[in-house]
């Protein structure tokens, strides 16, 4: 393992990017680069000769892969000593049987880092600390370049994490949104909520953020109407009726009495 760590980032939450140092690190080809995020996303744990080359090449593999994937580990290996700024940073591509392991500390890589911060800032909004979740999402979120493992939709593995990353810092948006409302910050929201529902219109926590926020900036109608469209989504959409939290917000604001932040579940993860 490494002594000295400090200095190499791996950063997958937009285009894939290691630096060491502050310098980007030039890993190679668009196959280096994968066979690297391949190991990244199952940083720590073995990762099989075999799952690299499907990952690669999928089912029609060339009849030497196996030989080029160790070829490949080499020159990322020579990629990351020449980056080494004291470290030995080529020492975190370990050989193990049946294959390869990337030994990276969580806090090199942006994705763990991300998890890490959204997990504070849902223990303290369940803790009915918002200022302080909506200060950990908030630098969560600032970790985001652009899509997760952006240029990989052509790896299955490395595609399926990067959808999942994709679908929990929609979830931290909404959350960080959930502490802004718990702290007042009404007006604020307000724009961001109707780009939102605008890219994700089935999603209804965010649809009960919009009428929440609506109504307490004294926009009672708007916060009404938003509820009709958001019916007619998922009435259109999927053949149901809202749920019964998006429906108890539309029930609230009927009587004029919206609580401090929609009565949605929070999740302490």
């Amino acid at each position: 393992m490494v002594d000295e760590k400090a200095g190499l980032e791996l950063r997958v939450l937009g285009p894939f990017e290691v630096s060491a140092g502050g310098r980007r690190v030039d890993l190679g080809g668009p196959q280096l680069r994968g066979a690297l995020a391949r190991l990244l996303v199952d940083a720590g744990r073995t990762v099989s000769v075999r799952a690299l080359v499907h990952e690669l090449w999928g089912e029609s593999p060339p009849l030497d892969a196996s030989r080029t994937v160790r070829t490949y580990m080499s020159r990322l290996r020579g990629a990351l000593r020449r980056a080494s700024t004291g470290a030995r940073f080529d020492l975190l591509l370990a050989t193990c049987a049946p294959g390869y392991r990337l030994l990276a500390d969580p806090d090199m890589f942006d994705a763990a880092r991300f998890e890490r911060l959204a997990a504070d800032g849902r223990h303290a909004l369940a803790a009915q600390y918002p200022e302080l979740a909506l200060q950990r999402f908030t630098v969560a979120l600032g970790l985001w370049r652009d899509d997760a493992f952006v240029e990989f939709d052509e790896h299955p593995a490395i595609s399926a994490e990067g959808t999942r990353l994709n679908r929990l810092r929609l979830m931290v948006i909404e959350d960080r949104i959930q502490a802004a409302l718990a702290t007042g910050r009404d007006t604020q929201v307000v724009g961001d909520l109707e780009t939102l529902v605008l890219a994700h219109p089935t999603r209804e926590r965010l649809w009960g953020q919009l009428m929440t926020a609506l109504y307490r900036c004294g926009r009672q109608a708007e916060a009404l109407a938003a509820f009709r469209t958001a019916r007619a989504v998922l009435v259109g959409e999927y053949g149901v009726e809202p749920s019964p939290g998006l429906v108890e917000i539309h029930r609230q604001i009927l009587r004029h009495n919206v609580e401090p932040a929609a009565p949605w579940p929070i999740v302490a993860a």
